[in-house]
């Protein structure tokens, strides 16, 4: 595809900056002043009323490219625009008159904070190209407010998010508009070929799709554009048989960790976040690096105690520090599962030291770095399996066995595969080697600590510690490179 069909449009320089500005502020409120006119008249749904205000906004946005040259004067109206939005939240007399047309849905969000963001830095990325701009907005604009209003109107279907429950209706509503949000203008406003338009809006619209879904408290509105403008800018260059490659792969992640979810202890959206990271994995890295995070999913659960509850009933201490353990009604039934308690959060603590490596290689293009990311999942396995031990009796010595065990059953599930795809030499066995003590130092500092973790009132610092433990542990993967071995 050539540079020409992204650039259709001139930008135009035409209309002062400082007056566009004006207009685009002075319709905002004017906006607002009306939704909120009829917020009090006809008392309507506050999802709908928030989002007839997410709607014009974003229309308006779609304005920019012809409006503005230049990308200073559109960070100046993000800034504005984030300062009123701020205004309206903590200065009371502005939050009693016009608050309510942000503020009625009745959840914790800074979703539209996060809007004017978004703009900005969409458009400093894009540098004002129209169609790179415009068609992640469009996407944010449409999509993500249509299938809001679907999913409370008539959504009927439920999947468990971190902020509550979305519907199934919401979701294919969001895929159908995000699609034809790319589709219709790659394919009137570019040479782009056919298959490669329907292709990219397919994969394109799945994605943003799964970003949605994964999404909380507002981030929306900031990974949508965002994700999608990194997302269309990799598609525009591909051909139809790469894309083809890359549609069935996210078909193929999206399916399998849905069929595999009652076997997990994730809820829906953490599992999307699962597909969504294993499709970085595999495009970033390539299926080598997709390997540790898959290992990771397939067997945790195996690592985790099963405690017989008809046998052994919990404790309250028990069940309190060990959640995802069947209910003592569910524990009865032969095909008991687990809770799926673990959300997204969970997710990108287990994730977060392979996703920087990967990134890393990504930027510097060094395949050592498989050492490492493959380190941190295995560091992670053993983690989870020293989570599944009982507060009861913690700090005997046969707890210490149980340690070891899972120190080496993470290292052996990681490493043996990757030490068969990668041919034994000197230095890959030393690697592995000095693998199993950056699992056994994150594994033995989570072990001493998880007592007082468990005693904190939410989850986030024990996942932030078990990030970071992971992290450091897995400079070690490193070490044969660094030593010039």
């Amino acid at each position: 595809m050539t540079p020409s069909s992204l650039s259709l449009f001139p930008l135009s320089a035409s209309l002062n900056p400082w007056l566009a500005m004006g207009l685009v502020l002075s319709t905002l409120v004017g906006l607002m002043v009306g939704l909120r006119v009829y917020q009090y008249h006809f008392s309507p749904h506050p999802e709908l009323v928030r989002k007839l205000l997410h709607i014009p906004m974003g229309l308006i946005t779609l304005s920019f490219p012809w409006l503005f040259s230049e990308t200073l004067p559109v960070l100046v109206l993000a800034g504005i625009a984030i300062v009123w939005l701020l205004a309206l939240r903590l200065y009371k007399p502005l939050t009693t008159r016009l608050g309510s047309v942000l503020g009625g849905v009745g959840r914790r969000s800074l979703g539209e904070i996060y809007f004017p963001i978004s703009v900005g830095v969409l458009f400093l990325l894009s540098q004002g190209d129209p169609l790179l701009f415009c068609i992640p907005m469009l996407i944010l604009t449409l999509a993500d407010a249509v299938a809001a209003v679907i999913g409370v109107r008539y959504g009927q279907f439920h999947y468990t998010t971190t902020d509550g429950y979305k519907s199934a209706e919401g979701s294919i509503t969001f895929f159908t508009i995000a699609f034809l949000s790319v589709h219709i203008p790659l394919l009137l406003l570019t040479d782009i070929g056919r298959a490669e338009t329907l292709l990219i809006a397919l994969i394109l619209g799945l994605l943003v799709m799964l970003i949605e879904a994964i999404a909380w408290q507002g981030l929306d509105n900031l990974f949508i554009p965002l994700g999608g403008f990194i997302l269309l800018k990799l598609y525009l260059e591909m051909d139809a048989l790469t894309l083809l490659v890359r549609l069935i792969v996210t078909l193929i992640l999206v399916t399998f960790v849905l069929c595999w979810r009652q076997r997990t202890t994730l809820n829906d959206s953490a599992l999307l976040g699962t597909a969504f990271i294993g499709y970085l994995s595999w495009t970033l890295g390539g299926w080598q690096w997709l390997l540790a995070p898959a290992i990771l999913f397939l067997t945790y659960p195996l690592l985790i105690s099963w405690i017989k509850q008809r046998e052994i009933p919990l404790t309250l201490e028990e069940r309190q520090a060990m959640p995802w353990l069947p209910s003592e009604s569910d524990s009865k039934s032969p095909n008991a599962h687990w809770e799926r308690i673990h959300n997204i959060y969970a997710v990108l603590s287990v994730a977060a030291a392979g996703l920087l490596w990967l990134f890393l290689f990504g930027t510097f293009n060094r395949p050592e770095f498989l050492y490492p990311y493959t380190l941190s999942f295995a560091a992670n396995l053993a983690i989870i399996g020293i989570a599944g031990m009982s507060p009861l009796n913690y700090w005997k010595p046969t707890n210490l066995t149980l340690l070891t065990t899972y120190v080496v059953k993470g290292w052996l599930l990681m490493f043996a595969p990757l030490l068969l795809l990668e041919g034994l030499s000197l230095t890959s066995v030393f690697c592995v080697l000095v693998s199993l003590v950056g699992i056994a130092l994150p594994a033995i500092a989570y072990y001493f600590t998880q007592p007082f973790l468990r005693k904190r009132p939410t989850d986030t610092l024990n996942w932030l510690c078990r990030a970071g433990y992971t992290a450091i542990g897995s400079l070690l993967g490193l070490a044969p490179y660094l030593l010039r071995f």
